[in-house]
Parts: structure tokens; sequence; C-alpha cells
């Protein structure tokens, strides 16, 4: 059955919804490839060295995530196996694009990952819930022509059990009664479970607790003591009580958000700079869209809380003289921003920027207080005019994106086919 239901549930009913995008990068590839659906697509990694992206086919035919593409480069041509070159700048644009439509549905939401997202659905009538998720899948589908399953429980933990189960059936799962929850926990083996890592599966399979109803049961001291603070907090999630809020973006006239969680842990300080520079790129664009200016910036780095070291994040800002929407001025900052917060050795799974003190450009227009000169002004304008018509980072920043440009393999790269004018599909 692809939904499981019941108005019996705990007293607190909060309605927490994962919305995950199935195999995302492969679907992202189908969309303009409709003859790819149903037959086995890969997409590798940076200079195609390894498998990042599988589809349902590829996996029965044995490949595995991370798997070296020379070492399964005669299975592709003996199955013709479609093989793709990581493509992200389509890839994110899929993403904005989905994120954008769910946002349209909800008060709250959470963009926890390129291809996943948090919703607080609280507010859907219980007699609803199913209809308006099934209404939610059926849309992305027909405007994006992307597959995504929908979890709904009463925490992010057992929101993402939901989920799991609901890629197993029709798309759409809801876990809200506390038997069926129960029941579905102990069908959940305990490394499957958002959070759990591969030496804490190996404890507690030593311990006899190998399913997620086990765990569920623990004793919270006893969990604190051999899994710290995340490990109780993941227990208590587990038993319907919410220790993890949702972390919306406030995209308001108070702050503009830009922030994502990494596919893998970065360690590169280039690698972290380079997604800053990128963040703040963005952030500038929206600030120009809405025709204002903003004198702080604040840039957030975070490593894995669920990791098996210590949880580390930290927040920096940096105050320009005067308020401006000139984008270089915002790099600089933000680049000195990293420098003080950031600490090698660390491998950090997300991080992001905020603008702050927003006030309107007209404020400032002719103002003897504003940075931006006439010539800037310009510069900025023509930039995103550019970019609007060619596509996105069809001109960027030096700081941006500086370990893209040494790749050198991407063979199996595809158009970009919805960021460059020249991809776009023609109909004949």
């Amino acid at each position: 059955m692809g939904c499981c239901y019941s108005s019996h549930s705990f007293p607190l009913m909060r309605k927490i919804a994962l919305v995950d995008i199935n195999n995302f990068y492969v679907s992202c590839e189908r969309v303009f490839r409709p003859d790819l659906w149903n037959k086995p697509v890969v997409v590798l990694s940076n200079n195609d060295g390894c498998a990042i992206a599988r589809s349902n086919e590829a996996k029965n035919l044995g490949i595995k995530m991370g798997e070296p593409y020379f070492k399964f480069k005669e299975i592709a041509q003996k199955f013709d196996i479609a093989i793709f070159s990581s493509n992200y700048t389509l890839y994110q644009d899929f993403s904005n694009r989905i994120m954008a439509l769910l946002r349209s549905q909800v008060a709250i939401m959470e963009v926890y990952s390129i291809d996943e997202a948090f919703l607080d659905l609280t507010h859907i009538p219980d007699e609803t819930l199913i209809p308006f998720c099934q209404h939610l899948k059926k849309q992305v589908r027909q405007y994006l022509g992307i597959p995504i399953s929908i979890g709904v429980s009463l925490t992010k933990t057992l929101a993402k059990v939901a989920n799991h189960f609901a890629k197993k059936s029709e798309g759409v799962f809801i876990l809200l009664d506390e038997k069926e929850i129960n029941t579905f926990l102990n069908r959940l083996p305990v490394s499957e479970i958002w959070g759990i890592g591969r030496n804490h599966t190996k404890y507690l399979l030593a311990q006899g607790i190998d399913t997620a109803f086990k765990l569920k049961q623990a004793p919270p001291k006893w969990v604190r003591q051999k899994m710290s603070v995340v490990g109780e907090r993941i227990v208590t999630e587990l038993n319907g009580r919410i220790t993890y809020e949702l972390e919306e973006e406030l995209n308001s006239k108070k702050m503009i958000t830009v922030s994502r969680s990494f596919p893998k842990d970065v360690t590169s300080y280039e690698e972290l700079e380079s997604a800053i520079c990128s963040f703040i790129e963005r952030a500038m664009e929206k600030l120009r869209e809405e025709k204002m200016l903003a004198q702080k910036v604040g840039v957030f780095i975070k490593t894995n809380r669920f990791g098996e070291g210590s949880y580390y994040s930290n927040f920096q800002m940096a105050t320009l003289d005067v308020a401006s929407h000139y984008t270089p001025s915002f790099i600089t900052a933000g680049k000195k921003a990293l420098e003080d917060i950031y600490k090698p050795y660390l491998a950090y799974k997300k991080a992001g920027v905020c603008l702050l003190d927003l006030s309107s450009h007209e404020e400032f227009q002719g103002s003897f207080f504003s940075s931006i000169s006439p010539k800037k002004e310009q510069l900025m304008l023509t930039l995103d005019k550019l970019n609007q018509r060619y596509g996105k980072k069809t001109i960027s920043y030096g700081s941006v994106n500086q370990s893209a440009t040494s790749i050198t393999q991407r063979q199996f790269l595809s158009p970009h086919y919805t960021t460059n004018w020249k991809d776009i599909p023609k109909v004949s």
C-alpha cells in the first residue's frame, strides 16, 4: 500500500514532511532524454572519476556508489549504460525550480540539501494530508518532469524513516500513529537511521540493537553516555519528540540567505572559499533584484552534526563602511570572515552566507555616503543582464568555482538545457 495513515496519533500532532528527489542527478539527465527512462544511467563525479548517481536499473546491474568508472566500463558497454559527466549547473537549476515550487505551497520549509527539503505540514488537516502530498508530487512531475518521494511523520528523523518506505511504495508514506511507527521502525535496520554512522552501527549491533525500534527503546542515559548528545537526540526524535526544528532560509527584506549542504564533506579551504564566494554572488543577485543595498555579510560553516567527530559550527559577521550592492566588496569581506572561523583538518557539511542591514536602493540614490559609483553600478547591471540572457555563471568572479576550472575530463557532459540559450532544446 502506498500510504499508511491513521487518525490515532500522539497528542501533539506535528507533521514534518521530507521531500526527496528520486535519483536526482539521473532524473535531471532523463528530463531531456525520455529515451532513457527505464534504462540504466550512471552519473560520474568530477573528472569522470567514479559513480555518484545510479538509476535503479544500473544498481540492479551491480554498479556500486563510488565505484571507479574504469572498473565498470566493460559492464557499461555490454549493457548499454548511459554515462554522464556531472552537470552541476543543470542540477542546481532544477533544484532551485523544485524548491521554489515547494516553497509556494507551504509556510515553513528548510532546504536541507540539493535534493531534499523538510516541510512543516502541521497546518494541513488530517483528512487532506495524503491528497496534499500526492498533489505536490504530481505538480513537480508535471511542471519539471522530476519524480519525488514524500515521507511524513512527527519529527525530522521519523520523516526520514517514512521517506525510506515511500521510495519502496508509491511515493507518499504517512507515519503518524504510534503503533504503525513502531511496526516500521522494527523493519528498519539500525544502519538506515538518519545520523547513525558506521562506527555507531558496529557498536549498536554488538549490543544486540539491530533495528530502529530497539534503539528507540534504549535508555536515554545509556545512549547519551555511549553515543553523546547526538545519539540522545536521535532516540528522542524516534520517540516522536522534536529536537531538530526546521531551519528556515529567511529571504525577506530583513535578511537574504543563501546556504547549502554539500553532497560530500568539504575538507579543502579553497573549495570552501569558492562555495562561499558563489553563495555571495547569488545573494547579491537577489539583493539587486529586490533593488536593495546591504551593509553586513555573515558567513557560517558547519561540520556534520552526525559525524563521528565533535560538531563544529561558527558564524562571523563583516560590516562594510557604507551600504552597497557591489559584489566584489562583499566577496572580499566574506573571504575575510571565512578566514576568521575556518579550522583546518575538519570536514564541513554545510556553509552559507546572509546579507543584513538591508535598505532600499532609492534611499541612497545620489547620496554622498553611497559607495556605488556610476561605473560600478553599470558594471553590476551589465553582468546581471548578461547572466540573465545567456545563462547563470556565463560571467562570474575569479573567486567563484576555482576548482571547477581545473576539471580537464568531462567527456560525457550533457548540455546546459535550462541555463544557456545555445543549449535550449529545439523542437522541429
